[in-house]
């Protein structure tokens, strides 16, 4: 790029590194003004409860300053064990999850929330794994476990704050105002299954991880038996089939390979 980079020295009191590189000012671009967060034409963000499970106090310091201009209210906890404690005991509306931690690591601070949910009867909290493993398997891991969503670090800070839209629990409007501006799909539902979705979903969403695991030891008995379940299993929370997806598959014996296509 034309430039240069160089050092300067002196024993006993230090270096310097230091580079130039000779850049043209670019013409000046009229863009209109960024509306802060929570404001403008979208609805403000509400004011969520967040636990961020992460012992890296670097990392901790990042993602809060992340979020510092948001109505989030943000609470730390250094490890699984300690976040598990705090969940249980507060009312989150959304965890940030670190993968590796020590005392409990973040997939099994994971599995212990759900099984408390379910023992409760409490509907899933989404939680979105932020973990600096990239490797194949990886993601499928962290959903098995639970997790809502994934994300791999360095995150920056407008896909860590779109994921925390997209995946937080809408929580339903009691106002009549609120209500006629309603999902029709949510009005539609039996007011004593809306809280099952969440848990209906997450569930369609581990079983796919596990036909996706069984396709690639070749066991066709799960992936049919899940199919068929998932298959009928959302009309009770008006989830129901395309008319135009695929059939439902069947094993053709000794075929050494099988290919599968779904719509819909």
């Amino acid at each position: 790029m034309g430039g240069r980079i160089w050092v300067e020295s002196e024993v006993g009191k230090g270096s310097v590194f230091a580079f130039a590189v000779p850049f043209e000012i670019s013409a000046t671009v009229h863009r209109p003004a960024v509306a802060p967060i929570g404001t403008g034409p979208e609805p403000a963000l509400p004011a969520l409860r967040i636990l961020l499970v992460e012992d890296s106090p670097d990392n901790r310091t990042i993602t809060m300053a992340y979020l510092e201009d948001t109505p989030y209210r943000v609470e730390i906890a250094e490890n699984g064990d300690i976040a598990c404690k705090k969940f249980t005991a507060g009312n989150f509306d959304l965890v940030l999850m670190d993968r590796q931690m020590p005392v409990m690591d973040g997939l099994t601070a994971t599995r212990t929330i759900r099984t408390w949910e379910q023992a409760n009867d409490r509907p899933p909290t989404p939680i979105i794994a932020l973990t600096a493993a990239a490797l194949k398997g990886d993601r499928e891991k962290c959903l098995a476990a639970g997790c809502t969503a994934f994300l791999t670090k360095p995150i920056k800070q407008e896909v860590l704050l779109q994921a925390i839209k997209e995946h937080s629990r809408i929580v339903l409007a009691s106002s009549e105002d609120e209500d006629s501006r309603m999902d029709p799909i949510i009005l539609r539902v039996n007011s004593k299954l809306v809280d099952r979705i969440p848990a209906y979903l997450q569930n369609c969403r581990q079983n796919v991880v596990v036909m996706l695991d069984a396709l690639d030891r070749v066991d066709f008995e799960t992936v049919t038996s899940l199919g068929h379940q998932m298959r009928g299993s959302g009309a009770p929370l008006v989830f129901r089939p395309s008319p135009t997806s695929a059939p439902p598959f069947r094993r053709r014996p000794r075929a050494p390979t099988m290919t599968c296509r779904a719509s819909g």
